[in-house]
């Protein structure tokens, strides 16, 4: 209802230029706009359209949402966790996601805005609250065990770090932190997976919760201590081991993923301009003489938009990431964007429904970068992307 809006229209054309080739690639293969990528991921321009609307104040008040949101998917994983555990069937936390490494891309991104939340200012009691919600966000993100979602996070703490100038010391406070709460994740997923003491995750979700709740003070403890960051970042260094030794076949996937991404470069020159249709892939390395793979999407996102949807496609999705990376944003943000770009690198985090909204909802906004659409315009955009959402409607009970 409102009238013009200012965007950014090297991250909003592309957008909508790859659902678009999107729609014809999975029209193209299964003669309908429901089967395929676009039915679901055309909420990504809208979304983004949605959000140019907001000002300032608003859009910080829906990333605290969206942080303490995270923070709560994180609780309830670790109840579900503990309560398999008890019926003896506690393994890696799907949570409301229902796939680990799933969980694990939307609670890294969770810890993010959660840090952005932080660097703001805040009550006292909105201050700690937040605080303990980041300690237990990293101790559901450790029980995932998914080391693509550490890694992720690394490089994107490592960003933050860089981008925010910030000194080393602060770095090592920040990783003691981070060791400390992801660690309490690992001995609560050792009691619960590997031993036959339910009752001692009780007792450890207890701990859990006496670090979530005395977390600023431990923070401050860091800073002033000369050698407890130094010897708790060894210690997780050291430790490391452990998440490797509960799982044994990490270095195998890895070189599947890597051998996944070689076999579908063969596949970007089949058919450039709409790509071979989506989720035609996996048939195709059913039917070569490569490793058959058995997963839909190869773990590279640029790879696989390229094979299944062609370059432009792909293109399309290269330019909004460096577009993104030239805003201005505060150091959370530009580190959330960092890892969900390496995470996409190695996994396939794009093609669950909740981790862009998530990204594109916890953004920086950079006035500089837009440029204003009139209120007939984005009205037009929104009516044509209602009617595709009415049309595939009606397709499911057609």
């Amino acid at each position: 209802m409102q009238s013009s809006v200012r965007v950014d229209l090297w991250i909003l054309v592309p957008l909508i230029l790859y659902n678009g080739i999107s729609l014809l690639s999975g029209y193209r293969t299964y003669g309908n706009t429901l089967d395929g990528y676009a039915s679901t991921q055309s909420v990504f321009p809208v979304i983004y359209l949605l959000m140019s609307y907001l000002g300032s104040q608003e859009r910080r008040l829906l990333k605290s949402l969206c942080a303490v949101w995270a923070g709560v998917m994180a609780t309830i994983g670790i109840g579900q966790f503990v309560m398999a555990a008890f019926s003896g069937s506690a393994t890696r936390l799907s949570g409301l996601m229902g796939n680990p490494n799933a969980m694990g891309a939307m609670l890294a991104l969770g810890w993010f805005a959660l840090q952005s939340c932080l660097r703001e200012e805040n009550g006292p009691a909105l201050e700690r609250f937040l605080r303990g919600l980041e300690f237990i966000t990293l101790t559901a993100l450790a029980l995932t065990l998914s080391l693509g979602a550490f890694g992720a996070l690394g490089i994107g703490v490592l960003v933050m770090h860089f981008y925010g100038k910030e000194c080393f010391s602060s770095l090592l406070c920040r990783l003691a932190e981070m060791i400390f709460a992801g660690g309490c994740g690992i001995l609560l997923y050792i009691a619960g997976n590997a031993t036959n003491w339910p009752w001692l995750c009780l007792i450890l979700c207890g701990y859990i919760l006496i670090g979530a709740w005395y977390r600023g003070q431990f923070e401050r403890e860091l800073s002033d201590g000369k050698w407890a960051k130094l010897l708790i970042c060894l210690t997780g260094a050291l430790g490391a081991g452990v998440v490797a030794f509960l799982r044994p076949n990490a270095a195998a996937t890895f070189a599947e993923r890597l051998a996944m991404i070689r076999n579908g470069l063969g596949y970007l020159g089949v058919d450039p301009l709409l790509g071979v249709g989506p989720y035609q892939w996996r048939r195709l390395n059913l039917q070569d003489a490569d490793t058959y793979f058995n997963t839909w999407h190869i773990h590279n996102v640029f790879v696989h938009v390229g094979v299944e949807l062609g370059l432009i496609a792909m293109a399309m999705l290269v330019i909004a990431v460096v577009r993104h990376f030239r805003k201005r944003e505060d150091p959370a943000q530009r580190g959330a964007f960092s890892a969900a770009l390496v995470h996409n690198l190695m996994d396939t985090s794009f093609f669950y429904m909740a981790t862009v909204p998530f990204l594109i909802m916890t953004a920086g906004d950079d006035e500089g970068k837009k440029r204003r659409l009139s209120g007939t315009t984005v009205k037009c955009m929104f009516s044509v992307f209602a009617v595709l959402f009415a049309w595939n409607m009606v397709q499911i009970f057609w």
